[in-house]
């Protein structure tokens, strides 16, 4: 029987006091148990693959034990910055793949560099990979690379009589349609509440336009005119979406038949399966309509820099067998989401989710949403925040796109490394 987190807790603060030692590694009976918080450890897409996943690793490493637990991801990178700075960081550390390069420049990741050399890894990986990478250095092992798709409703498109928009022109005609047909049903679907996915929604369609926060040296380019379309198709899609609503209240909208498009990632579809059988079937998805893909790392695993070395090697060995061949196939079946390593979607796995097809195609394709330039990679949470601060202006006020667009370019130039 796995250990509880809380008599654990206790037992390693009975075993530092004796230790003189304020954190590491607990030691229960001679059983080494590593703490493994994560955002996905109740997440009905993602959950399943990792108890199956500790499950085999703890078979296959007697005398070691996985305390993984689920934190909130609105709190996760705030709960582990301050826990890294008190010099109390969790044995597995699983992170946003956006935040990974703070927390490396700040020296409290293991280079993995050693340990991926006797792997094939950089091989056969995603090139997503390279944003696992810092210098000269990696510092994580990405899970998951994806591009954003278009999710929609068959049924409430056609009585409308609009097609799938391949554009964002014919995105906003078709919402506003769809929006024209009903007062019971929405053209689209957002966060319109402040929220850390601003950025991500806000950014899609900067991004899914030809631009960018910047360019790759770091000169900010908010205020350039690919942009301010951009900010402008933004604001005026948003005005068809319900007002005041986190993402998970957009997702139960779109999933009861009263909102009929959205853009989201592919760790989407296995919700949509749950979505009530009398609107299931209307529920299909398709690319996004711009001429690029947006798209973005999601998340990887990390080795704590501190780690005493037993403690280190056993997160590593957890790492390792995640991203084994059988186990990679295995998490594109249970997440019905194309995982980093090549071939990773089998011809079972194809038959059973169609989807994982265009999934790949769109990965494959997929440009990153979030920041490539190194200061504002560094600096992502201050560029998270500022920008989703711009994306409230543009649904929540009436300040004009321009207006907008000069303040995000100011902000994010006083973010210490634009230009």
């Amino acid at each position: 029987m796995r250990p509880h987190r809380g008599f654990a807790v206790a037992a390693a603060a009975a075993f530092a006091m004796a230790a003189g030692s304020a954190c590491g590694p607990q030691q229960l009976d001679g059983t080494l148990v590593l703490e493994f918080p994560s955002w996905q450890a109740a997440d009905e897409s993602f959950s399943a693959w990792w108890l199956e996943l500790i499950d085999a690793y703890e078979q296959e490493n007697p005398g070691v034990e996985i305390d993984f637990y689920q934190v909130p991801f609105d709190s996760f990178v705030a709960q582990q910055t301050t826990r890294f700075a008190a010099g109390d960081p969790p044995d597995v550390v699983h992170l946003p793949s956006s935040n990974a390069v703070a927390f490396a420049t700040r020296g409290w990741l293991e280079p993995l560099d050693e340990r991926l050399a006797e792997t094939d890894i950089l091989q056969e990986w995603t090139p997503l990979q390279e944003q696992m990478k810092w210098g000269e250095d990696y510092y994580g092992v990405l899970l998951l690379g994806y591009g954003y798709a278009l999710f929609y409703n068959e049924a409430l498109l056609a009585e409308a009589g609009v097609d799938v928009p391949t554009s964002p022109d014919e995105l906003l005609a078709a919402a506003e349609a769809v929006s024209a047909s009903s007062d019971d049903v929405f053209g689209f679907g957002a966060t319109t509440v402040q929220n850390p996915d601003n950025y991500t929604e806000l950014t899609s369609f900067v991004v899914g336009g030809g631009g960018s926060w910047s360019d790759p040296d770091g000169a900010i380019t908010a205020d350039e005119p690919v942009a301010r379309e951009a900010l402008q198709q933004y604001r005026d899609v948003l005005a068809t979406a319900p007002p005041g609503i986190q993402s998970q209240q957009r997702n139960e909208l779109f999933f009861n038949g009263q909102i009929a498009m959205l853009i989201d990632g592919p760790f989407l579809l296995s919700e949509v399966r749950g979505a009530p059988a009398e609107v299931r079937d209307d529920l299909k998805v398709a690319a996004p309509p711009f001429d690029v893909v947006p798209g973005g790392v999601s998340n990887g695993l990390h080795v704590p820099a501190d780690a005493d070395p037993e403690t280190a090697d056993a997160v590593w060995n957890l790492i390792e067998l995640a991203a084994r061949p059988e186990w990679q196939e295995r998490y594109t079946e249970l997440a019905a989401v194309p995982a980093p390593r090549q071939g990773s979607v089998t011809e079972e796995a194809l038959a059973e989710v169609p989807e994982l097809d265009l999934f790949g195609t769109l990965a494959d394709d997929a440009v990153d949403i979030f920041p490539t330039a190194p200061g504002l990679r560094q600096e992502y949470g201050r560029v998270g925040d500022t920008v989703a601060s711009a994306a409230v202006r543009l649904f929540a006020t009436d300040t004009t796109v321009d207006d907008v667009a000069r303040n995000l370019q100011r902000e994010l130039e006083g973010v210490g490394h634009g230009r």
